[in-house]
């Protein structure tokens, strides 16, 4: 036998074995891996503190929760992606809430309006269009005056808070269909409907943000936008396209929640912005554009939803939890600057 094949034989399960080895180091030192643990080591202390954190009723809960903050979550960090930012989706949310209920539910006391009782498909698709056109306006005024994002989205979250409460006098919109509460409240293999469409949104959005040639754009656009524009990305197209998909998932989250509520409530979705940047944040998301991961946002949200309601499980106060998402927003943040200084100066 050849000595040579012999010992290139003998040699190939050690490279294989080396490039495994790679992968897992460096999935072991990735932010997702952190971020994963500790999930799992806080939900083991939670749970040893108190049982009831595990139990079927208050996972269901849990899963619901998560799929809020997920899907705006995932919408959010599409902005933040081209190092622009959404505070209105907590009023988008809760204006997309009472738009599908005042759509859907016949006329009844408490509004300013008369409802208009239409079939639910149809009130689900109009709250989604202009749930939408948020986005599209925000990206116009983005894209075209120049004006940033912080600045455009902070005038429509006053407007939108403001037009639902018009809307509604202040009162909720009560009688939502029953058509459309099981989008919200139903279960599939014991798996929250809620919790299944957030996975199904953020397996679309990790698609196309990592195996499609736009997907690669936006990230081009948020690392240098003159940059991008110059090697012949159509800047403004993707600007307009990131707001939309930041109001679009508002806009379901809106539906979710009116099912969810079984009513339009004007005060739905309030300081749930903060929330969805915090898990943008929390899961690697570069303030500054051009970096980040859906899975991230994901393992983001569920950190977020899990705090949320560990504090309730726990019996904090609820004028402590506000101060709870405050410090998790200084770690977030403080840890996404120092990532950053520490990749630049690698370079």
């Amino acid at each position: 036998m050849d000595s040579t094949n012999l010992t290139a034989s003998d040699n190939a399960p050690d490279q294989s074995q080396l490039a495994a080895g790679t992968r897992l180091r460096t999935i072991v030192r990735s932010n997702e891996f952190a971020l994963l643990a500790l999930l799992i080591v806080g939900g083991v202390l939670v749970t040893l503190r108190n049982p009831r954190f595990i139990v079927a009723s208050n996972i269901g809960t849990l899963g619901r929760d998560i799929a809020l903050i997920g899907i705006l979550g995932v919408g959010q960090s599409f902005t933040i992606f081209l190092g622009g930012i959404d505070l209105s989706v907590g009023s988008v949310y809760g204006l997309c809430g009472v738009l599908v209920a005042y759509f859907s539910v016949a006329a009844g006391p408490g509004q300013l309006l008369t409802t208009m009782g239409l079939p639910v498909p149809v009130a689900v698709l109009l709250t989604l269009i202009i749930g939408t056109l948020f986005g599209v306006f925000h990206g116009l005024f983005v894209s075209k005056l120049k004006l940033h994002g912080f600045l455009i989205t902070l005038v429509t979250l006053v407007f939108a808070r403001g037009l639902a409460v018009a809307i509604t006098s202040g009162y909720p919109i009560s009688g939502i269909p029953q058509e459309l509460t099981p989008i919200a409240q139903s279960s599939l293999f014991n798996i929250p409907v809620p919790f299944i469409i957030l996975l199904v949104v953020a397996f679309i959005a990790l698609i196309f943000t990592r195996f499609t040639y736009i997907g690669r754009q936006i990230f081009a656009v948020g690392g240098n936008n003159e940059a991008a524009r110059l090697s012949g990305v159509p800047v403004d197209r993707r600007i307009i396209l990131c707001y939309a998909i930041s109001s679009f998932c508002a806009a379901v989250v809106g539906i979710i929640s009116a099912g969810r509520l079984t009513s339009g409530h004007p005060s739905a979705g309030d300081g749930a912005e903060l929330i969805a940047i915090a898990a943008c944040v929390l899961g690697g998301v570069s303030l500054y554009g051009g970096q980040g991961s859906i899975i991230g946002v994901l393992i983001g949200a569920m950190i977020m939803g899990a705090l949320q309601n560990a504090t309730i499980i726990l019996e904090i106060s609820p004028y402590f939890q506000q101060i709870v998402l405050g410090l998790v927003l200084l770690v977030a943040i403080t840890f996404n600057v120092w990532r950053r200084n520490r990749l630049s100066k690698s370079i």
